[in-house]
């Protein structure tokens, strides 16, 4: 059984509760996977009603969240299979394939602040896409770039990437820093902290990113390739250096 076959106000309650803590239910969850982030949910809500969801309890729930969904949007076949067919079928990611491998060479390999700052600059190369800029154009605005999504159909997947977009593009104010640090203009001007934070971010760019081609009209599966056998060994060799590690997170 999957999430699919949940009753639609159990699915919406989910969500509401995961939004409060920065995730998005999925469908490709497992009924069980959903029973525990339920949990998770029913929690957030929970300390909201209470006025009790400080920022310390929603980090805390966050992780919670992510220790269960990581698999499902992480796992190996599930990203080879998304880029061989539905983002290479996008008409704005297609061209970004290749940063977006680049970008999830970095996160299998444990370099996930590189992975981070790889995926914010597809997004904007993706958002100026949409909104039809060429080179020589004047430059967008933030704004402009958060506008350019209502591009897309008009969709439950539209709304749940202009959710995160809108977090990505809000002004960054360091002596308050917003929720997870996750906000491009925090992370390439160098203010952040928590490094396990960037890995949770990418992977709530990687869920945008799906958003976003389902927004489009793609995902939802795809055949098994040449293209996607290479791109799923290929991550497969990615392995984590005990070495680097110990240089990148010195104890």
């Amino acid at each position: 059984m999957s999430i699919a076959d949940w009753d639609e106000k159990d699915i919406e309650h989910l969500d509401e509760g995961l939004k409060l803590v920065g995730w998005s239910s999925d469908d490709r969850l497992t009924s069980d996977d959903a029973l525990m982030l339920r949990d998770v949910a029913n929690e957030a809500i929970k300390m909201r009603d209470n006025r009790l969801l400080t920022p310390d309890v929603t980090d805390n729930l966050a992780l919670k969240a992510f220790d269960i969904l990581e698999f499902q949007i992480m796992n190996i076949d599930e990203r080879a299979l998304q880029l061989s067919s539905a983002y290479s079928d996008s008409q704005y990611l297609r061209p970004l394939v290749p940063l977006i491998d680049q970008s999830l060479f970095c996160y299998f390999r444990g370099y996930f602040t590189a992975a981070l700052a790889t995926l914010f600059i597809l997004l904007e190369k993706y958002l100026r896409g949409l909104k039809g800029w060429k080179a020589g154009d004047k430059d967008p605005t933030f704004a402009e770039l958060r506008a350019a999504i209502q591009n897309l159909p008009d969709s439950d997947s539209r709304d749940n990437a202009q959710r995160i977009i809108n977090i990505i593009y809000a002004r960054y104010d360091a002596a308050n820093p917003p929720q997870f640090f996750f906000n491009r203009h925090g992370l390439l001007h160098g203010m952040r902290e928590a490094f396990y934070m960037d890995r949770l971010n990418c992977v709530r760019m990687y869920l945008l990113l799906d958003h976003l081609v389902a927004a489009e009209g793609f995902g939802g599966g795809g055949f098994i390739s040449d293209v996607f056998k290479l791109r799923r060994d290929t991550y497969q060799e990615c392995k984590k250096s005990a070495i680097e590690r110990s240089l990148l997170y010195p104890k």
